[in-house]
């Protein structure tokens, strides 16, 4: 069985893929000029927002997971455009979007962050776009 989490990541990633050729459910994914474009999907901070406790004990997990995906090309003087473009593209499709079998689960857009980097000629840039999604898990108390 697989954590909520990763399951989260892949079907985000899913979604992804109907647009974008090189979708990837890590950050560790080593990228090369000919896997760019490339966006990478992948989970930073999770805190809980109720459990169990707050109710009788038995109660589900309401958790806050804050998903990251970064898109990454290489670029001239255009690259802030193409990476706005990705980011279009993403807004796009995870506006309304539902995780299948987890209908409960809330997904929130909530930033967007730029960075570039200069190799000798080559401009490489990310723009990382964060959302949160509220989601809640079974705990295994029994009554």
């Amino acid at each position: 069985m697989t954590h909520a989490r990763q399951d989260i990541r892949e079907q985000v990633a899913t979604t992804l893929r109907t647009e974008f050729a090189n979708v990837y459910t890590s950050r560790a994914k080593v990228l090369f000029e000919q896997d760019m474009p490339a966006v990478l999907v992948y989970t930073t901070t999770e805190t809980i927002q109720k459990e169990r406790w707050d109710t009788d004990g038995f109660g589900n997990l309401f958790r806050d997971l804050e998903i990251a995906i970064e898109a990454v090309d290489i670029g001239k003087d255009d690259l802030d455009d193409k990476l706005d473009a990705m980011a279009e593209t993403i807004e796009g499709l995870l506006d309304g979007w539902e995780m299948p079998n987890m209908k409960n689960a809330i997904l929130r857009f909530k930033s967007t962050e730029t960075d570039m980097s200069i190799d000798g000629n080559k401009i490489y840039g990310a723009i990382k776009l964060t959302f949160t999604i509220t989601y809640q898990t079974e705990t295994h108390n029994e009554h």
